[in-house]
């Protein structure tokens, strides 16, 4: 059995999706996937390397800074980054990363149908790529409408934690309310939820939060529960194996630089349009958006409230308009449609990725709901697909 070694260095919810991601793709190689723990010190890669003997690697980078891996550690074993900024990496290196285009742009949308003229993005210290990006995309979007957008944490330097709180309690003062807010991920959100409370700053009325992540057990545990983009992290853990695994087979092949996109918002009590979801719908929204690639049924979404599966349908046909199938199948259309924009991913894996059971009953529904093939669909959209970053 071939050994793999995934270096991580977050200790985010994303990562552990990012693991499940790549135990399913590890499944149908036959690997042996070995979890390297991050530690305060540069780990001894080669010293893992001789030890473990793998075939190849995967070091994942969004929690620490660029220079915990030095793409020579690696040596001759071939190795895909995942969530490393591509300015710090050779020519050579291959990386699967968020992409520059998603949750600025949902988010913006998202708020700009609150009316609200006042918008902020809030950025922690660690200025990470993925965050500039995001920052980027939010202010691109509000400048297209005519708006501003303040931003905090960028380039402000504090001694202690208690001189950044304080800042950014004078910085959510200052703002015209009512007033959407971008953070750069759910923690930087949870961050500023706090903060508005200590305030006593109505959220969603005066000030309305949206997170990255959607980090189930940060969104669902403030007041309110966190609105927050959900990020494809599973797929990202599945393709960078993906990836790895086309370097085996062929080492002289050149360098694999891909993104991987966002699923969409899910809406809780920090933004208007999910304040007056109830808690039970929401909750099955957030299992949908979580599970949907699990070939789960409606019956499992049900079952995550209290009570029967027919009076759970009808609580989330009143408060969205929808089956909760009709839902299930929108999720698993929109990743479908993500997939097929990637120019590289195969179409027989794009079933498995997106929760169908086989690849016939994915066919079947995709020609009834499209009118095409995947194949005529990729070849219409694909020049609309945005271009990775590099």
């Amino acid at each position: 059995m071939d050994t793999i070694l995934f270096f991580h260095t977050s200790r985010r919810q994303a990562w552990l999706k990012e693991q499940d991601g790549a135990f399913r793709f590890a499944r149908t190689r036959g690997w042996r996937i070995q979890v390297v723990e991050p530690t305060r010190a540069k780990p001894h890669v080669q010293e893992l390397i001789d030890l473990w003997k793998p075939k190849g690697c995967i070091a994942e980078c969004s929690g620490t800074r660029p220079d915990y891996f030095h793409p020579d550690d690696f040596a001759d074993v071939p190795v895909v980054f995942l969530g490393r900024d591509p300015r710090t990496l050779p020519a050579r290196a291959s990386f699967i990363n968020p992409s520059p285009n998603g949750p600025g742009k949902q988010a913006a949308m998202e708020l700009l149908k609150t009316g609200v003229r006042s918008f902020a993005f809030i950025a922690t210290d660690g200025n990470h790529f993925w965050s500039r990006d995001r920052e980027a995309e939010f202010r691109s979007i509000l400048r297209l409408h005519g708006m501003r957008c303040e931003v905090f944490g960028r380039k402000e330097t504090f001694r202690t934690e208690k001189a950044r709180t304080d800042a950014c309690a004078k910085f959510l003062s200052s703002l015209t309310k009512p007033c959407g807010v971008l953070a750069e991920n759910d923690y930087a959100a949870v961050y500023v939820l706090d903060i508005a409370r200590r305030l006593h700053i109505p959220v969603p009325s005066k000030l309305s939060v949206i997170g990255v992540d959607n980090d189930p057990q940060l969104c669902e545990n403030t007041h309110p529960a966190l609105s927050s983009i959900h990020l494809d992290f599973e797929h990202a853990g599945y393709r960078a194996c993906e990836i790895l695994s086309s370097l085996i087979e062929d080492p002289s092949s050149g360098p694999v630089r891909e993104t991987y996109g966002a699923l969409g918002l899910i809406r809780r009590g920090s933004t208007p349009a999910g304040s007056g979801t109830p808690p039970r719908v929401t909750k099955m929204l957030a299992y949908i958006r979580n599970h949907f690639n699990e070939g789960i049924s409606a019956k499992d979404v049900a079952s995550q409230i209290p009570g029967s599966s027919r009076l759970a349908e009808m609580d989330f046909l009143r408060a969205t308009g929808r089956t909760i199938m009709d839902e299930l199948n929108n999720v698993r259309f929109e990743h479908a449609e993500l997939l097929l924009r990637t120019p590289s991913q195969q179409l027989g894996a794009i079933a498995n990725l997106c929760g169908w059971r086989t690849g016939n009953a994915l066919r079947t529904a995709f020609l009834k709901r499209y009118g095409m093939s995947m194949r005529e669909w990729r070849r219409v959209n694909l020049c609309a697909a945005p271009a990775p970053s590099a």
